[in-house]
């Protein structure tokens, strides 16, 4: 299983890569990008340069699913892909199927491959074969798919060539983030307080408890009302992992075969970035030799076992 991380400045590229990274993406200004956090003191260009000068390739997110432009604008967006291809680009993860129908309708096709992003969710192989005609090369899976219930579709993916990748279950906030979420930046939302730079995503803080005061509850259950409080604010909070992204979820991915492992918590510090991407590293890695000591089966319960105590799971 391979690294892909996010970067937002220069001097974050050798040290991710040093850390286990195989490749790197970022958003620019100009494109429409889910996460509106842009690379910043490097021109994309020179960061491509950079990229591929250390053996590792560059991919560009422009991921937005709302993307409102009048023909002439989807123009200059498309216009705006293929100079960062002609740049070096190796990919770019895209959402929309407006985009990505004017880049495969195009004269001039691509040298870059097309990701599609997780906030397009693709939770079964027929909104996988719409997408496939668009020129796909890898699915970024949802966080909101089971890794069993992917089974058909990545057993699809590989009949078809098509490369899969998942997010890393500890480092990603919200299991329910899709391209139809309006509420991760203060425009869409009239939350004033507790909210986190503005956004009401992952509102508390991973260590501050948010109030969930119980309604109504029967008196028969009311015991049950402490610990279901307790996890609606962790949830809420944006503490621990997502619900269906824990370190099970995860070695069952690791062994229908997914190819790339990512982390892409932008807002991170440099530093806090390389340490993760090194934890994603050996993470796989003890996936791998848990499978290769001990077996698929016996393996599982270890691997769960090792990633509860450690630091971050």
């Amino acid at each position: 299983m391979k690294i892909v991380s996010c970067f937002m400045e220069e001097k974050e590229i050798a040290p991710l890569i040093e850390a286990g990274a195989d490749e790197l993406y970022t958003s620019v200004p100009g494109l429409p990008s889910f996460d509106e956090t842009y690379l910043r003191g490097i021109t994309i260009e020179n960061a491509f340069k950079k990229i591929h000068a250390l053996g590792k390739k560059a991919l560009v997110a422009a991921n937005s699913s709302q993307i409102v432009l009048d023909t002439r604008g989807l123009k200059k967006l498309a216009d705006r892909l293929r100079a960062l291809d002609a740049a070096g680009a190796d990919a770019f993860i895209i959402s929309s199927p407006s985009l990505l129908s004017l880049l495969r309708s195009s004269p001039r096709r691509l040298r870059a491959d097309l990701h599609l992003s997780s906030v397009q969710p693709c939770f079964n192989t027929a909104a996988l074969r719409f997408f496939l005609r668009f020129g796909i090369r890898r699915l970024i899976l949802p966080t909101q798919l089971p890794a069993l219930e992917a089974a058909e579709v990545l057993k699809f993916c590989r009949r078809e060539g098509v490369e899969t990748e998942i997010f890393d279950y500890r480092f990603f906030g919200c299991n329910y983030v899709n391209g139809r979420c309006n509420i991760h930046l203060p425009r869409f939302h009239t939350f004033k307080k507790g909210a986190k730079g503005g956004a009401l995503c992952r509102c508390g803080g991973p260590r501050q408890a948010l109030p969930v005061k119980p309604l109504g509850v029967n008196p028969e259950r009311a015991g049950e009302v402490p610990a279901i409080a307790r996890r609606l604010a962790l949830r809420m909070g944006g503490g621990g992992a997502p619900r269906f992204y824990n370190a099970a979820s995860f070695f069952d991915f690791f062994t229908l075969g997914v190819g790339w492992l990512k982390y892409g918590v932008r807002a991170d510090p440099p530093a806090v970035k390389a340490r993760k991407v090194g934890q994603l590293r050996a993470m796989a890695d003890l996936a791998g030799a848990l499978i290769k000591e001990r077996g698929q089966r016996a393996a599982r319960p270890l691997f769960i076992e090792r990633m509860t105590a450690w630091r971050g799971a």
